[in-house]
């Protein structure tokens, strides 16, 4: 049998990424897992934001001194995943699994892959998301891509599936109450 010890579950605060989230942690639960939830800061608002905390002293824009800006930004956006966790997720279920939220600067597919690597998961649960014809053909899905790059297995959950539960009645995975 595959155990399962820790499922890396990546988040970008969307209802989306919910439903990755139920399934992870309905997953963890039944193999007593740890659940490391996930989200990548693009550099791109790490550039943006660091533009607007330059100051404009004579002449020359001069950053301010902040020797850990980006350790305090990287707490507070680990503690955003707890509020949307504590926000989206019945509590009971919360004290139930593990979780361990984390938070990284850089690119979501490459960020995604080296916290399966750093945090040795043996699972990533995803979510994909529904994109027209053209969307497919022009750009791989972020899920695709962390697929063919992942140190580990992938699962893919669509938001609009539906799971079978403990009763045998199948529900939405956005519907999924797992705290029974």
């Amino acid at each position: 049998m595959v155990k399962i010890e820790k499922v890396l579950v990546p988040t970008d605060f969307s209802k989306a990424s919910l439903a990755a989230i139920r399934y992870a942690l309905s997953l963890a639960k039944e193999h007593r897992a740890t659940v490391v939830v996930y989200h990548a800061i693009s550099p791109k608002i790490m550039r943006d934001r660091a533009w607007e905390d330059y100051q404009y002293i004579s002449n020359n824009w001069v950053p301010p001194f902040q020797p850990h800006a980006l350790d305090e930004l990287m707490r507070n956006k680990a503690m955003d995943v707890v509020r949307f966790l504590d926000d989206a997720v019945e509590p009971e279920l919360l004290k139930a699994v593990r979780i361990t939220p984390l938070a990284r600067v850089g690119e979501v597919v490459d960020g995604i892959v080296s916290a399966a690597q750093e945090t040795q998961c043996d699972l990533i649960v995803m979510t994909s998301r529904e994109r027209s014809w053209l969307g497919r053909l022009v750009t791989a899905s972020l899920t695709r891509q962390v697929v063919c790059s992942a140190p580990c297995p992938v699962l893919s959950i669509q938001p609009w599936a539906q799971v079978k539960i403990g009763s045998g009645e199948r529900v939405s995975i956005r519907q999924l109450q797992l705290a029974a």
